[in-house]
């Protein structure tokens, strides 16, 4: 009974706690994150981005929501990260939206324990890059509890995902691509002169050539 009740006084704080007025504890140089800071994809590509927490003390549970532009990306999957996971039994609840873009994640651990220190994964996100265009991975609605259930200051970094068209095996933003046109055309140009002045000196070369006589019969 006291297991059940301790999961479930924890669900609440963590789904509710801003109509709570409980002190907030820890310190201010705990960062979630989405890690990496930027993402270039080609369009019809999967990537993955992790959502990371640093510098923490004592972390029981978590709760964040992460947004984005649902007409650029699709969220396939999201799944628990190792940083509670790894320390022991954890209740875990994900929601995911596509058709406005956000995700609902949060964690907490199971029993009467202490909670996590140090820095890790807490969640990771897979998408699909359906068309082009840039489009923020915010992080917000952030809540992190410790074992004595009072919350845990911390600051939030977000990060960016870019879906590009890919020239010459090199990724390119799309807006880049009006600014690379003229030189584009130059280069082919450029490589149709060298071909024209290489068939024209080959020519040349056999034109030259002294004719050889003819053998006598």
């Amino acid at each position: 009974m006291m297991r059940i009740f301790l999961i479930t006084s924890l669900l609440v704080l963590l789904l509710f706690s801003a109509e709570f007025s409980y002190p907030a504890v820890g310190s201010p140089l705990t960062t979630i994150y989405v890690n990496p800071f930027t993402s270039t994809v080609k369009l019809g590509q999967t990537f993955t981005i992790n959502i990371k927490i640093s510098d923490v003390t004592d972390l029981y549970g978590w709760e964040l929501k992460l947004g984005w532009t649902p007409t650029l990306l699709e969220a396939l999957d999201i799944i628990q990260g190792s940083f509670l996971s790894g320390s022991g039994e954890t209740y875990w609840i994900e929601q995911v939206d596509n058709t406005t873009g956000i995700i609902l994640a949060a964690c907490t651990l199971v029993g009467n324990r202490p909670g996590v220190n140090g820095s890790g994964t807490l969640c990771s996100v897979s998408f699909y890059a359906e068309a082009l265009g840039e489009s923020v991975l915010g992080l917000y609605d952030t809540k992190l509890v410790d074992s004595f259930e009072q919350l845990i200051t911390h600051a939030v970094n977000n990060s960016s995902a870019t879906v590009s068209e890919s020239v010459g095996g090199f990724l390119i933003p799309v807006d880049k691509l009006e600014l690379l046109a003229p030189y584009i055309g130059l280069a082919s140009a450029v490589t149709l002169a060298i071909c024209l002045i290489v068939v024209f000196a080959k020519r040349r070369e056999r034109k030259d050539e002294p004719q050889k006589e003819a053998r006598p019969k």
